[in-house]
């Protein structure tokens, strides 16, 4: 009988697994990891990602520490990453309560405070997760939070609009338990940016899971008759009193909270379908996603910073591929709430240098076509779904118009704003332009999509590609949009000049810098998943 030995290459990869598991069971017995959630957090993922509750930990920063550190020495570590003096930070423990959320449940004592990470761990095996309060003052610089008695309570506020059908966060409050809603009405207007007199309505948010619990709250009774306590999650909006409610499809937070818990339900249910029936019916529908430019505003520069959007987190139509798009668009038309007629697709394609820009807007002869068809027409490579931009027109007063007629003179072309002193990057907004025009005639209209004065000074910059490395060139405003070889679907990013001041006063003075910030952070993480900054990874390294 012949024996078989493994091969050399086998043995070597099962040796260099098992080596793999040893270092991560002692790197477990040394290290934890401390998840830090921060109204930033808070304020990207409600109403986007979630919306009940109010943070999803494994998308926060994750400090990966060794159990034997002081949480103080923790602090300064946290201090470094983001740049908040150990003074001015005061965490808080979360707790999972008997009706299944999850809230921040008491602040860490001072005695807390001088053990080991590892002491503090103790009770939750898998990982430490704390609330970071951070008292900021209206120029963005911390300071010390207030002191908390045991008669202070931590509450969260989300605000809810009926007509947009939008929930977000605002903030938080430190309250007395004797004192009542009536009594911080103003401060509650204040953080959505209301008039101190603005009627509102309050609701509790209480739980989610079986069936949602969201119960209106006397603003007349004490929060502890209300029996409200810390990391208590209070929704509000603006009273309908004097309105018709009949207007809106959710007219009130708890509705909509109701139609969130049941989307979900049916959404899961979808995602729990046996495989094989999910590919029985695919051959009989296509996905279409849908991107706006609500999308747009909403990711680039918070989740995305290059291109226009992730598809992935856009509205997806399931639709029969033999459906006419004519009707498809009435299905839009019922779930955006925009009239067919003011409705305008563009396909998307992806180009030659990797990026991903809508190409060309359909035609009549195409839009009477089935949805089947309108996929060959878009990408015959890609055969899953349908990606489409619609372009919508608004008014001062929010209400769609028709879309402006276009010549083959014309070029579609999206915006960026960069403000070096934030380092931040919005979009906000596109524009139709003649290829034979200059940048220099629009100056004003861009200046007017930032909210500068007509006459501001800015540059601009041709956002071109991002892989392998960014490109992104100067624009010459002198120069025709054709000369300068933009065409539709490109994207200009623009900035106030800096040419009469001290370019040293900023990191990333100028669009392409920031952008190759950017690019670098993003690999290193590919590669580093535990880094989130530039600063921690090569400080790390010396």
């Amino acid at each position: 009988m012949t024996l078989l030995t493994p091969h050399p290459m086998t043995l070597k990869k099962e040796q260099e697994e098992k080596e793999q598991k040893r270092k991560e069971k002692v790197e477990d017995r040394l290290y934890t990891i401390i998840k830090v959630a921060r109204d930033e957090d808070l304020a990207e993922q409600i109403g986007k990602e979630m919306y009940f509750d109010l943070v999803d930990h494994d998308k926060v920063h994750a400090f990966h520490i060794q159990k034997q550190m002081p949480f103080t020495q923790f602090k300064d570590v946290v201090a470094k990453v983001f740049r908040i003096p150990v003074q001015f930070q005061r965490y808080w423990l979360w707790a999972k309560r008997q009706n299944h959320t999850y809230r921040p449940d008491r602040a860490l004592t001072v005695q807390e405070e001088v053990q080991s990470v590892g002491q503090l761990r103790e009770g939750n095996t898998a990982e430490l997760k704390l609330f970071l309060e951070v008292e900021l003052c209206l120029d963005l610089r911390p300071f010390p939070p207030p002191e908390k008695t045991k008669e202070d309570i931590l509450l969260f506020f989300k605000f809810y609009d009926p007509l947009k059908e939008k929930i977000r966060y605002v903030g938080r409050l430190l309250v007395k338990e004797s004192g009542k809603p009536l009594e911080i009405l103003t401060k509650i207007n204040e953080l959505v940016g209301f008039s101190p007199d603005e009627k509102i309505e309050l609701f509790e948010e209480i739980k989610f899971e079986p069936n949602v619990i969201c119960e209106h709250i006397d603003s007349k009774r004490s929060f502890r008759d209300c029996e409200i306590g810390d990391g208590d999650i209070i929704c509000f909006q603006k009273s309908l009193q004097n309105q018709c409610s009949e207007q809106y499809r959710f007219p009130e937070v708890p509705s909509f909270f109701e139609y969130m818990h049941n989307f979900q339900i049916k959404l899961n249910k979808e995602q729990e379908e046996p495989e094989q029936k999910k590919k029985e019916k695919a051959h009989l529908y296509k996905i279409i996603k849908v991107a706006r430019d609500e999308d747009l505003g909403e990711q680039i520069g918070k989740e995305i910073y290059f291109d226009l959007v992730d598809h992935d987190k856009v509205h997806s139509f399931r639709i029969r591929k033999q459906m006419p798009f004519t009707l498809f668009k009435e299905e839009v038309a019922k779930e955006f709430g925009i009239p067919v007629q003011f409705q305008r697709y563009w396909l998307w394609t992806k180009r030659q240098n990797h990026s991903y820009r809508p190409n060309r807007p359909l035609t009549a002869q195409e839009e009477i076509q089935s949805v089947d068809q309108l996929r060959e027409v878009s990408d015959k490579q890609d055969c899953a779904e349908l990606k489409l931009f619609l372009e919508v027109d608004l008014c001062l007063d929010l209400r769609p118009f028709a879309p402006p007629g276009t010549t083959k003179e014309e070029i579609l072309l999206f915006f960026k704003l960069y403000d070096p002193l934030k380092e931040k990057i919005r979009y906000v907004g596109r524009l139709f332009v003649k290829e034979s025009g200059t940048p220099l005639e629009i100056l004003t209209k861009l200046n007017e999509l930032a909210g500068f004065s007509p006459d501001e000074e800015i540059e601009l910059f041709e956002e071109i590609k991002f892989e392998p490395n960014v490109m992104c060139e100067h624009i010459d405003s002198n120069l025709s949009f054709r000369d300068s070889q933009l065409g539709d679907g490109d994207i200009i990013c623009f900035q106030k000049s800096l040419r009469n001041q001290d370019s040293d006063q900023y990191r990333f003075p100028e669009v392409p810098l920031f952008l190759e910030y950017v690019y670098d952070l993003q690999v290193i993480k590919d590669r580093f998943p535990r880094i989130q900054s530039l600063e921690t990874y090569f400080q790390g390294r010396k």
